[in-house]
């Protein structure tokens, strides 16, 4: 498995997602970023690549240094079957891109990021709840669940418990052949 996941104390816990997993072959920094293009080449079709952090429309960012993954690198990801995006915008830059995979969108992370999105919740929900979403997604990876199967555990219903988490998990997006709309809720990220 590659995981790209830039350090920042701010998605510390995305790392849960990939904890305990054998064979993760990490890259935490925008200065491997020949080293992380050269993997993922190298990486055989059905190889998990998991792309956490911050980011935008236009890739995901290493906020040290720029973004580490962008659009001229999209045609890398094609046709990947096990592809993640955990970062803000995900899956608007999949979508640009015709990429599979399990996705976000704008996801809830920060308190500045939920005033300027509307949505009623403290520091503590915000931390307490993307801790839960990363460590539940590490819990079904390490059980053998398939990226659809853990897909479809995520973006149930039942766990849109608060307004966070309805804003959160509406711009969840699985898109198993490259071809799905984004939700409705994720439409206006386009632009």
């Amino acid at each position: 498995m590659i995981v790209v996941h830039p350090s920042d104390p701010s998605t510390k816990m995305l790392s849960l997602i990939y904890e305990g997993i054998e064979d993760v072959t990490l890259f935490d920094s925008y200065l491997q970023r020949d080293e992380i293009l050269a993997a993922i080449a190298a990486a055989p079709k059905d190889e998990p690549v998991l792309l956490l952090g911050h980011g935008s429309p236009d890739g995901l960012y290493d906020l040290r240094y720029g973004l580490i993954l962008k659009d001229s690198d999209a045609e890398l990801l094609q046709d990947r079957q096990n592809l993640v995006g955990i970062w803000c915008y995900a899956s608007s830059f999949a979508y640009k891109h015709g990429l599979k995979g399990f996705f976000s969108g704008m996801f809830i992370s920060e308190e500045p990021e939920a005033w300027m999105n509307g949505v009623k919740a403290d520091a503590e929900e915000i931390d307490g709840k993307a801790w839960d979403f990363a460590g539940r997604f590490g819990e079904l990876l390490r059980a053998g669940k398939s990226l659809g199967e853990a897909a479809a555990e995520l973006m149930d219903p039942r766990h849109r418990d608060s307004d966070l988490t309805r804003f959160n998990y509406d711009r969840l997006t699985w898109r198993p052949t490259g071809e799905e709309e984004l939700p409705e809720a994720s439409m206006w990220e386009l632009w």
